[in-house]
């Protein structure tokens, strides 16, 4: 499922006219979720404060890039987010964020990988939180 936060991504890279960079990492690099912490079959309750952790794999085909945490509510809001430089090659990083679980139908978690110099990504893992009152 895009997002419209995503599309909104891509939309602006779409006008960026000649200065456009691709929206997908380059050829053989990928991002995926390994382990998240709390579990996502656990739902968030409103009004508490959580830190969510999630441990990444990656493969990088060029020199650096960057993975990023980004926690959003159901209507897009920023959460909070976290990011960090990683280099060519394959690895495992963690990433954690902390917010107050606001009053929303879900929290996604998103972790976008992208090359040096993209402005926007569809490389992109991630993960959905129910949120209870």
């Amino acid at each position: 499922m895009i997002t419209r936060a995503l599309v909104a991504m891509m939309l602006a890279a779409s006008l960026a006219g000649c200065d456009q960079k691709p929206l997908k990492a380059p050829p053989g690099s990928f991002v995926k979720i390994v382990s998240v912490s709390p579990d996502t079959k656990s739902p968030l309750k409103v009004g508490d404060k959580v830190k969510v952790q999630v441990e990444v794999s990656y493969a990088l085909t060029v020199d650096v890039g960057q993975i990023t945490l980004v926690a959003q509510a159901a209507d897009n809001a920023t959460l909070g987010n976290r990011a960090t430089a990683v280099k060519k090659g394959e690895g495992r990083l963690t990433l954690s964020v902390e917010f107050v679980v606001p009053d929303s139908d879900a929290v996604q978690i998103y972790t976008p990988l992208s090359a040096q110099g993209q402005k926007a990504t569809s490389t992109v893992a991630h993960r959905t939180y129910k949120v209870v009152k």
